[in-house]
């Protein structure tokens, strides 16, 4: 599959933006960028429209364009609309769900849970790297069979503008919780045992406590 410039720099730019290798609140220049990406200033000024229009970017009017701050009231908007929107289609697609849905929840949680410690030969933030991937997948595969496409795309946006908290939190130095793999293991088990008022219930709560932890360090960190 052919990747156009812009699309070369949608994934560039959302990467360095989650991993904060881009800061919060920096100025994004497109120069600076075009030469940092070897990417033309045209499909780069796409690119950050694209990632404006999915909150991962701020377009400030004829200023340009920056990396949004990392603020707590932020945070728990962001957490609030995803308890709601992921909630209402893990619900769906424990309704619609099939046999092949319930092994690749299954599988993703089996990849996640191995990947929960660093592993030799991998730098942090290789390692955090690859367990980003693996814990999206999980997320998606929990809402897959959810019918309606665009309420996936938004909980894929916010998401995104979660990960980037939490890469952030632990660009701080503080350590990943090993409770979460319990919760996502209680996850897998209710969507597998099709409960679908307790799952909603475990969702919105994993949502809201990983949020929490977040806010309780970003007080002291910011």
């Amino acid at each position: 599959m052919v990747t156009t410039a812009s699309e070369a720099a949608v994934q560039r730019l959302t990467q360095d933006i989650l991993s904060c290798v881009l800061q919060p609140d920096r100025k994004l220049k497109v120069r600076e960028l075009s030469d940092r990406y070897a990417i033309g200033a045209t499909p780069l000024r796409e690119a950050l429209s694209q990632l404006a229009a999915r909150g991962l970017v701020r377009q400030e009017g004829q200023k340009g364009f920056r990396v949004p701050p990392i603020t707590r009231e932020q945070l728990l908007d962001i957490t609030y609309t995803r308890q709601v929107v992921e909630g209402e289609a893990f619900r769906l697609a424990i309704r619609h769900g099939d046999v092949a849905w319930e092994d690749e929840i299954v599988a993703s949680f089996h990849l996640l849970r191995r990947s929960t410690t660093a592993k030799p030969g991998l730098s942090q933030d290789e390692w955090l790297d690859a367990y980003e991937v693996r814990h999206h997948r999980f997320h998606r595969a929990l809402i897959a069979a959810c019918p309606h496409t665009t309420l996936r795309v938004i909980c894929d946006d916010l998401y995104s503008q979660k990960t980037r908290y939490r890469r952030f939190v632990r660009s701080l130095g503080h350590a990943k919780d090993k409770t979460l793999v319990a919760m996502h293991q209680r996850l897998m088990e209710l969507a597998l045992a099709r409960d679908t008022v307790r799952a909603m219930r475990e969702i919105k709560t994993h949502i809201g406590s990983t949020a929490q932890a977040l806010l309780a360090i970003l007080v002291d960190g910011i």
